[in-house]
């Protein structure tokens, strides 16, 4: 009886520390899972910091060669309106050289009258011998070539005073046009440089999160080693007493599970004048709310209306009873799926249109019509910007939704 007795507490013993062994096993299994998902994810982050700092040491590299360019063209303008100046003291000298010659044929032209003639042939027919004749003659014969000379000097000097008038203006408006080129790449390049480190604090800010993830579900681990441990040495004691005394002793080790959660889908319901109402929501914050990455998200962040693109488009049309989402979900890869696909020549007041910036779709407005957009952005915050800008043109490849009809 006692032999039977001490079998079965040994059994119980035996079992019970399976049951416990087996869960600690797949409590273990399912801990190193995340700890190796975790730290993939921080090597993803690190990878992808590393390949954003290239990309913003890159872009500020043309900042500087951009800067450098805008240097170098300014000075040019400033040597073409010195060119300019100078050439404002020819043009009077040489308008004053007309004057002069024209005030020598006037001279002559009086002579000739006092002289008894209105023109040269005057002259020559009022000779009272042949040679008074070829006297004058060979007078209005120097005075022709004389005024021919002068009249070509006129010339000369009116042409060249007009090329030089042409060419000065030509590279003025040249130099101005390549310094307002440069300004608009100088805008371009600030607003990717914003962008890109607004996503590296962003990426910071997760890799931080993550290492304190990773360090707890380490301690978890270590925690459930001890625990292991420490069933092991009290399911070898219990053994013991249980030959020892011929009675065995059971443990249980319950632990609950709960399945995560489920998301669920989100139905979009339209409001009447949906459209209209988030607009003038929106508006009413333009430039008086600066751009937050992760932003608006919280009952902390709508109340001081500190959002980032994806949210701000999402609390907007919320505040007009048109819903686009969780608070905590919202992204531009969960707004591009909202409502239905139009193409970029059939888009309308109200629909959300997208721009590659950091990445596919990575930024999102809402369309006001006449080419202009609202939207929260890193250089400005929320603001009404224009689609026609050299940045966002290069960045918007048509990706529009309606999702108010």
């Amino acid at each position: 009886m006692k032999r039977r007795l001490l079998s079965l507490s040994l059994a119980s013993v035996i079992g019970t520390s399976g049951l416990f062994t087996t869960h600690s096993v797949f409590a273990a299994e399912n801990l190193n899972q995340k700890i190796n998902n975790k730290q993939q994810e921080i090597s993803e982050l690190q990878m992808n910091e590393k390949s954003l700092k290239a990309t913003v040491a890159e872009i500020n590299a043309k900042v500087e060669n951009t800067n450098e360019k805008m240097k170098q063209t300014k000075a040019e303008i400033a040597t073409t309106k010195q060119e300019s100046e100078e050439l404002k003291v020819k043009i009077a000298k040489t308008k004053k050289r007309i004057e002069e010659r024209n005030e020598l044929l006037e001279k002559r032209a009086r002579a000739m009258q006092e002289n008894g003639g209105s023109s040269y042939l005057d002259v020559l027919l009022g000779a009272e011998s042949f040679g008074d004749f070829i006297d004058r003659a060979m007078a209005v014969t120097t005075i022709v070539n004389a005024d021919q000379d002068i009249v070509n000097e006129q010339k000369k000097d009116k042409e060249s005073l007009e090329k030089a008038e042409a060419d000065l203006s030509k590279k003025l408006a040249k130099v101005e046009k390549d310094l307002k080129e440069l300004e608009d790449m100088k805008v371009a390049l600030q607003y990717q440089i914003n962008d890109k480190n607004s996503i590296l604090a962003k990426i910071k800010e997760e890799q931080k999160v993550a290492s304190n993830e990773l360090g707890e579900l380490k301690g978890q681990a270590a925690k459930i080693a001890e625990q292991e441990r420490a069933a092991a040495a009290k399911a070898a004691q219990a053994a013991k007493a249980a030959q020892e005394q011929a009675r065995g002793t059971t443990s249980s080790d319950n632990s609950s599970y709960s399945a995560p959660p489920q998301s669920n889908n989100v139905t979009i319901h339209i409001g009447s004048g949906g459209i209209e109402t988030a607009i003038s929501v929106g508006s009413s914050i333009v430039g008086r709310s600066p751009y937050n990455w992760g932003g608006g998200r919280s009952a902390s962040d709508i109340a001081n209306r500190s959002f980032d693109c994806s949210s701000f488009v999402r609390w907007a049309y919320a505040e007009a009873g048109v819903n686009l989402g969780p608070i905590s979900g919202t992204t531009t890869d969960s707004l591009v799926v909202q409502g239905r696909a139009v193409s970029a020549s059939e888009m309308k007041r109200g629909d959300l249109v997208f721009f590659d910036t950091y990445k596919r779709n990575g930024h999102v407005g809402i369309y006001l019509g006449n080419g202009t957009f609202l939207n929260d952005n890193s250089s400005h915050g929320v603001s009404i910007d224009s689609m026609s800008n050299s940045y966002w043109r290069s960045t918007f490849k048509g990706v529009v939704r309606r999702v108010v009809e």
